[in-house]
């Protein structure tokens, strides 16, 4: 099996399930979220060292954050058989990855396509009126031990029927090394006009951003029940990790998706993510 690399390491983190409050709009004094969102887009992508097309990927993403700033749009990375590499999306990988670079913006479509597709599709999402939004408070840390709320909340309408997964991510924004497994593959060295023409192939201590360190829910996330994606729920959710042999510059990414399967008719089958949200370890950032 891959991803031994970190095996031991992540044998040492803590994590504890989350556990969630459900407040629903039902019942006399319930708490009800806000009523209107930001809408916001997620790029997962999937990456390696050895992989010469890979820093193009960045370059795709880059470009299209350029377009969408504020925190609009977003990334997380996925490595594999690389010093990045890790225990925690192997069941991503699996279910997603179609080969180095691809990705997915906001789970459109179910699966990773090319990078060419990546900015049409994020302005087809940040396009649409947001239907729920999420807010994170990871302000308190004790040492190497966070603790992360995480809440959930749902506009004037319910989402629509489907079967729903909130999914916390650790995301380092920036990491590099030395040697094989950090030095980053280039095929564009020789590529006019390029962005990393000339930079070398391999990159040496090339910079690795939006690393993907841990997941805190499941992989492909933890199930939600209806109660929690109807008219005016507000859900909490608590997480907490022990990051003891991470950077300092951590971010929290939390987001919720809906997938449905219809194996006799696959065209029926969906796949999206409604929204995300991302902030600093450290910091508490509310719904927006």
């Amino acid at each position: 099996m891959k991803k031994l690399l970190l095996l031991v390491a992540a044998a040492a983190f803590i994590f504890a399930g989350c556990s969630d409050g459900g407040e629903t709009p039902d019942g006399g004094g319930s708490a009800k979220a806000p009523t209107t969102y930001t809408q916001k887009a997620l790029l997962e992508y999937f990456s390696g060292t050895w992989c010469p097309y890979c820093p193009d990927g960045k370059v795709y993403f880059e470009k299209i954050e350029a377009e969408h700033p504020n925190g609009l749009f977003t990334s997380v990375v996925y490595h594999y058989n690389d010093q990045m590499d890790n225990v925690y999306d192997d069941a991503i990988d699996s279910k997603y990855s179609k080969g180095y670079p691809t990705g997915m913006v906001s789970r459109v479509g179910g699966t990773a396509v090319s990078r060419s597709t990546w900015a049409g599709t994020a302005n087809d999402v940040l396009s649409q009126k947001a239907k729920c939004g999420l807010a994170i408070d990871a302000s308190t840390k004790n040492g190497d031990d966070l603790k992360i709320k995480v809440k959930l909340g749902v506009g004037a309408e319910a989402l629509p029927a489907g079967n729903y997964f909130i999914t916390v991510l650790l995301v380092e924004d920036e990491m590099t090394g030395t040697g094989t497994g950090w030095n980053q593959a280039n095929g564009y060295n020789t590529t006019p006009g390029h962005p990393y023409q000339g930079k070398g192939n391999p990159i040496l201590n090339y910079t690795h951003t939006n690393v993907n360190r841990a997941i805190l829910t499941t992989s492909l996330g933890d199930e939600i029940t209806a109660e929690q994606v109807a008219a005016g729920a507000l859900t909490e959710f608590d997480y907490s990790f022990n990051v003891k042999g991470m950077g300092e510059d951590l971010d929290v990414v939390a987001f919720i998706y809906e997938t449905t399967s219809n194996l006799a008719n696959p065209a029926l089958s969906s796949s999206f993510m409604y929204n995300v949200q991302r902030t600093d370890m450290g910091t508490n950032k509310d719904f927006d």
